[in-house]
């Protein structure tokens, strides 16, 4: 939560109320930071003006009704950032569609980075330099067919910047499986479900954190959408499954996306939620951390004994104890116990081990 005392926390509190003396307030405090983001995405001092002119005035509009979403978890000047984000790509996709050559330079401006960081996750590492460089040419060479078709295609609903964001992911996407080998799932997640071993490609093959919220706009739809506490026992399930030490022993630094083949990437697009650049330095790195207390963990599961592997497969799943015991056929009660007797287990076993102290801090 946002800090009870943050003064634009108050002042927003009491513009969203209708008080005018705070509303004054409140634009003159998000005057500095909106003007840099538009002058960063505009050619010159006129247009970054006109630019400034509008978010503003679109900020301010209805009584800062694009504002009242705010819940306080984050500083208002977050919150902000990623309002004035959707404003200026809204302004990109207007752009595109009134004038193309504007446009593509408005939408350079603000996407390039992007573009680049989209890039760099799908094809990582410096022997994929020149590969990297070809994937940027042939997505804008893609964007820019048929007079810039596949970015006027936004229907108004949704992030516009999100919407964009997967547009160039799908390109990127259908660049990288031109330029690397496709590979092959393990024995152990070939025989988990199909949800499994989509959170697998996902996480091991895609690069993305071990987070349900960001992975499940990215899993195939099929009947049936999975929920977010589905997605989280997959991802459970995966951690188990895959074999001691794949990444090290088979990480080429190549991504296979057959997983996208499915992925109904038109239907839903507009509700796609777009990791910051932030968000992915600090999922990536909670991920290795996470890796590395896993891999301690799974070292340590030969020396339970066979119903106490099975009991912690369960509950990593997310079973209850009650669906445990059915599941294992045991009384409750010797469930219960049987969860004391692995954690006590485990903290013998892992405890002071120095990746799960680091996992442990992580996570505090």
């Amino acid at each position: 939560m946002g800090a009870p005392d943050d003064p634009e926390r108050k002042l927003l509190a009491a513009a969203l109320r209708g008080d005018a003396a705070a509303a004054a307030g409140l634009m003159r405090t998000i005057a500095d930071p909106v003007w840099t983001a538009c002058r960063r995405v505009t050619a010159d001092d006129a247009e970054a003006e006109a630019t400034f002119r509008e978010v503003m005035a679109s900020i301010r509009e209805r009584h800062f009704a694009r504002l009242e979403g705010y819940d306080g978890r984050a500083p208002v000047r977050v919150y902000l950032a990623l309002v004035v984000r959707d404003l200026l790509a809204e302004r990109v996709v207007r752009l595109l569609a009134l004038d193309a050559a504007r446009g593509w330079l408005a939408f350079q401006g603000f996407f390039a980075d992007d573009m680049r960081r989209i890039i760099a996750r799908l094809l990582p590492g410096g022997q994929h330099q020149l590969n990297r460089e070809d994937a940027y040419q042939a997505v804008c060479e893609a964007l820019l067919k048929n007079d810039l078709q596949r970015l006027r295609a936004y229907s108004g609903r949704g992030s516009p910047a999100g919407f964009v964001l997967q547009v160039i992911e799908n390109l990127v996407i259908d660049h990288v499986r031109t330029v690397l080998p496709r590979r092959r799932v393990p024995a152990a997640v070939e025989r988990l479900a199909a949800l499994d071993q989509a959170i697998f490609r996902l996480i091991y093959w895609e690069r993305l954190p071990p987070d349900p919220p960001v992975l499940l706009p990215r899993v195939p739809r099929g009947d049936l959408a999975p929920t977010l506490a589905e997605v989280s026992q997959a991802i459970a399930r995966v951690r188990l499954a895959v074999p001691v030490g794949y990444l090290a022993a088979s990480d080429s630094q190549t991504v296979d996306l057959s997983v996208a083949d499915n992925a109904g990437l038109a239907a839903g697009a507009e509700e796609f939620a777009v990791p910051t650049p932030e968000d992915e330095v600090m999922g990536a790195e909670a991920a290795a951390v996470l890796e590395q207390a896993l891999a301690t963990l799974r070292a340590a599961l030969p020396r339970l004994s066979a119903q106490e592997q099975l009991y912690l497969k369960l509950a990593l799943a997310g079973h209850p104890a009650r669906e445990i015991a059915a599941l294992a056929g045991l009384p409750v009660e010797t469930v219960h116990r049987l969860g004391q007797q692995v954690k006590r287990h485990l903290r013998q076993e892992i405890g002071g081990d120095e990746a799960v102290q680091s996992w442990k801090l992580s996570v505090q």
